[in-house]
């Protein structure tokens, strides 16, 4: 029962503000005032204002009747159908000594719902991928054939051209003991 009487009371107090008059003027300094007091030379304006809903309440949507055709379902955005390697480009030289190896590639679409990419280097499928960008990692020194293959629900939908990578690793060779001389 407070609660409904305290709702009442502000009710009450907050009506007399939004029927009032309101009163704009510019002062001598261009500066604009508004308010419910006229000034002492004032021109009274008809402000009306619009009721703004607080809420909106939820759209129920009734069950299908039994007898009604079946709501087809929505189509699902569109996949990608294609996918490009934009780096390493072809006959590229690498130089990492860790035997990292960057892939950035690009679709013609974002990746749809059970899409994903995954790298071949050397005819050997790494793992698949969600990302549009893979890291190899420890391979080997020397030249490499790697392609990007796009998958849909684990089978090969595209593939990319493949490109020839030149991965440069320095060798750390042990230095051989020094040879003592034989005694004459």
């Amino acid at each position: 029962m407070r609660i409904v009487g305290a709702l009442l009371l502000c009710c009450a107090i907050s009506a007399p503000s939004v029927a009032g008059s309101y009163y704009r003027w510019v002062d001598e300094n261009g500066v604009v005032h508004f308010s419910d007091s006229p000034p002492e030379v004032s021109l009274e304006l008809e402000i009306e204002l619009k009721d703004i809903p607080l809420s909106t309440s939820p759209q129920v949507v009734a069950p299908p009747s039994p007898d009604a055709p079946p709501v087809p379902p929505e189509p699902e955005a569109p996949s990608a159908t294609d996918v490009l390697l934009l780096s390493p480009l072809d006959e590229e030289t690498i130089r990492n000594n860790e035997g990292n190896i960057s892939l950035s590639l690009t679709t013609d679409l974002p990746l749809g719902k059970g899409q994903s990419v995954r790298a071949v280097i050397d005819g050997k499928a790494q793992k698949a991928q969600q990302g549009l960008s893979i890291e190899l990692n420890n391979v080997d020194r020397g030249e490499h054939a790697i392609k990007v293959q796009l998958l849909q629900d684990g089978k090969v939908i595209a593939t990319s051209k493949s490109v020839t990578v030149f991965l440069h690793r320095n060798i750390h060779r042990k230095t051989p003991p020094k040879a003592t001389p034989k005694p004459l």
